[in-house]
């Protein structure tokens, strides 16, 4: 099944309609179309070919997302590169990938155009880009994305939260990860505007909501939780999904009592975003659950752990009888809402009980002193794990382990409550803003 240029196809059928919002300027799907001709062009004189992939190392903004465009038009495969990353962790990244172009700088490209002709189409089955995991549970993966897996999971985004013309989505999520680079290539197949932010911060998100009419909203948990810390006004989009790993239900619950429109989504890299999301309609009732299989999506629980199948999967992170085995733990209730309690090698077997860090994280945060909090197993000789838990306090406020002991008594069971309590200034993140959870286990990576 062939497959038209989607930029081209938009500047075509709605020349004239916001495409890109960045640093308070506003490009057209026929502007956009222009520059990235142009840019496509300047990629084929400096040697990009159909095939060839192309690491691309910069902060987002308004030439990153034309060159995403670009690249497509000359059929070669994008390969987004975190700034974040290391010397050292980049070197590796472009010898697994075989990258046959490094660009880091868009003034490397020279002003000549190659007249050559661009691609006006593609195979479903075409390699679109390959996206480095969020390495959060160890180091960073290529994985193989297509046009059919970008295609397929922007329709079931759509199938759920639906699509009006007039949409603006927020994207401050890096690009380099498929958490951002979702929102740029589903914008251009619905058609509608991306406002796009190089960084989180709680006071642009409230200018984006007011001053550029952004109404869709995709963010992970951390960033709810300042929001609301901040007391940033939600009430007005229509949608915003929280992701990348397990929510607090206290910051949900909050978040819905404040009139926002908060629904949890779950998906990976090797899923192209979303798998599941909940629906606006059933967000106050299915409190905690990040809702059903998207269009095409099936899930099921094998040993209590989430496998995956459908177009949106990535075809090389398939076992032989087709699903992906996700290494998440969780559960399907009586209407088929999944719940997700966190990864299967987070689980901390404590005295011969098992505790999900997820659950003792949520009732952490419900005291109002702590901001944040991550729970792991560290080795003990009497408990086998003891369950640990690391803490970032309000400003000039106290923590200790007696404090969060009272608080958990009678919210959790003996056996998940935290045995030993680290206050630190801030936690270890992914460049996607996830927990990075094997930092904290590792005493020699993670020092205060």
């Amino acid at each position: 099944m062939k497959l038209d240029n989607w930029l081209a196809q938009r500047a075509q059928s709605c020349p004239d309609r916001i495409a890109l919002i960045s640093d308070g300027e506003s490009m057209t799907y026929a502007e956009l179309e222009e520059e990235a001709v142009h840019a496509a062009r300047r990629l084929s004189a400096w040697g990009v070919r159909r095939g060839a992939t192309v690491a691309m190392n910069m902060d987002p903004g308004r030439e990153k997302i034309i060159l995403v465009h670009a690249l497509m038009k000359t059929g070669a495969v994008l390969l987004p590169i975190s700034p974040k990353l290391s010397p050292e962790e980049r070197s590796r990244a472009l010898d697994a990938c075989d990258v046959t172009v490094d660009l880091d700088d868009p003034g490397k490209l020279t002003q000549t155009e190659a007249d050559m002709p661009l691609l006006g189409e593609h195979d479903m089955s075409d390699p679109h880009c390959r996206i480095l995991t969020s390495g959060s549970t160890g180091h960073p993966r290529p994985v193989s994305l297509t046009y059919g897996n970008h295609l397929f999971s922007a329709m079931g985004s759509a199938f759920n939260i639906g699509v009006d013309p007039s949409d603006r989505w927020l994207c401050n999520l890096p690009t380099s990860h498929i958490s951002g680079l979702s929102i740029v290539m589903r914008s251009v197949i619905y058609g509608t505007a991306m406002v796009l932010q190089d960084r989180f911060d709680p006071g642009s998100v409230a200018d984006a909501i007011e001053r550029d009419g952004v109404n869709v909203i995709s963010m992970v948990s951390t960033m709810l939780l300042r929001l609301l810390d901040e007391g940033v006004d939600l009430s007005t989009p229509r949608a915003i999904l929280v992701g990348g790993g397990p929510v607090p239900q206290s910051a949900l619950a909050e978040a819905l009592d404040r009139g926002a429109r908060v629904i949890q989504t779950y998906g990976l890299t090797e899923t192209c975003s979303q798998i599941t999301t909940l629906e606006v309609s059933e967000a106050r009732r299915k409190v905690g659950s990040v809702g059903r299989p998207l269009l095409t999506s099936h899930l099921r629980i094998q040993d209590r752990e989430i496998l995956v199948q459908g177009p949106t999967v990535s075809a090389g992170a398939l076992d032989a009888d087709g699903w992906l085995h996700t290494g998440d733990v969780g559960w399907i209730d009586d209407d088929g809402f999944l719940y997700v309690q966190g990864r299967t090698d987070d689980m901390i077997v404590t005295g011969g009980e098992n505790v999900m860090p997820a659950e003792v994280e949520d009732v952490l945060v419900q005291h109002p002193e702590i901001i944040e909090a991550a729970v792991i197993g560290r080795p003990d000789p009497e408990w086998q794990q003891a369950v640990t838990a690391f803490l970032v306090a309000r400003d000039g406020m106290e923590v200790d382990l007696e404090t969060v002991r009272n608080h958990c008594e009678g919210k959790l069971a003996p056996y998940k409550i935290p045995k030993q309590v680290e206050v630190v200034d801030e936690l270890p993140k992914t460049a996607s803003g996830k927990l990075h959870r094997a930092i904290l286990r590792d005493p020699t990576r993670f020092a205060q």
